[in-house]
């Protein structure tokens, strides 16, 4: 009975480092100014504004700054096709209030995330008796067998149709119509449209997969040790003669 709640303890935190994972990653996406930059060189979005190169990275600088809660205020003047005005439009600033409260979700769910890990790996390392690992290892690779078999069906499903699934996953997180806006005249749009939303999305899934596989390394290493271990033992065993 006590192994099996120690292989439960294990599914539990392996299952909440996909959330630590998947965090991590959308914000080494979303905070990385160089990944804006290369998105704005492959869709030539400063001649598509009508911005200088240097305002455009100026303003990506105010928008990364806001959306990581570092200043209160989207507020910020740029030259756009010879004209001095504010950036973005009451809507669109209003959006990005909608998008900050999901970074800000989306940052306690990893805290929480990391705080169960910790809390159940204490309650795992002195219920195993202080070897958590076989049980951990094992977990893990359980866990990331369930996860590889969904993202086997999800992963193709939303590059079949991004357009569609990019529009449910607004209609799921936001609760008003604020997100769509007009790629004849709203600034945020034309600087992040659907396009730079599509490799972005690919970028976390890269991470995300990337540091799934590099721990899923060390499980593999560790659940052959302890099965060879067991093995070991079970020959080492000596049946009883009366």
């Amino acid at each position: 009975m006590r192994s099996k709640i120690n292989y439960l303890t294990g599914f539990l935190i392996s299952a909440l480092v996909f959330p630590v994972l998947l965090v991590t990653g959308i914000q080494w996406t979303a905070y990385n100014e160089a990944f804006y930059e290369r998105q704005y060189n492959r869709l030539n979005t400063a001649e598509t504004i009508g911005i200088s190169r240097g305002d455009l990275s100026r303003v990506t600088g105010v928008l990364v700054d806001y959306i990581r809660g570092k200043r209160d205020s989207l507020d910020v003047e740029a030259e756009i096709r010879g004209e001095r005005r504010l950036v973005f439009n009451d809507r669109e600033t209003a959006h990005m209030v909608d998008v900050r409260k999901l970074f800000n979700f989306a940052e306690r769910l990893r805290k929480f995330s990391i705080f169960g890990i910790l809390l159940l790996g204490t309650i795992l390392y002195f219920n195993s008796g202080k070897h958590p690992l076989r049980f951990l290892a094992s977990s893990y690779l359980a866990a990331g067998a369930v996860l590889l078999v969904l993202l086997a069906v999800l992963i193709p499903l939303v590059r079949s149709n991004f357009t569609y699934y990019w529009d449910q996953f607004h209609y799921l997180f936001f609760d008003n119509d604020l997100w769509l806006l007009n790629p004849e005249t709203d600034i945020m749009i034309q600087m992040l449209p659907e396009s730079f939303f599509n490799h972005a999305v690919q970028r976390v899934m890269v991470f995300f997969a990337g540091g799934s596989i590099i721990l899923a390394i060390p499980a593999i290493f560790l659940h052959r040790q302890s099965r060879r271990q067991r093995r070991k033992n079970a020959g080492q065993e000596k049946p009883a003669y009366k």
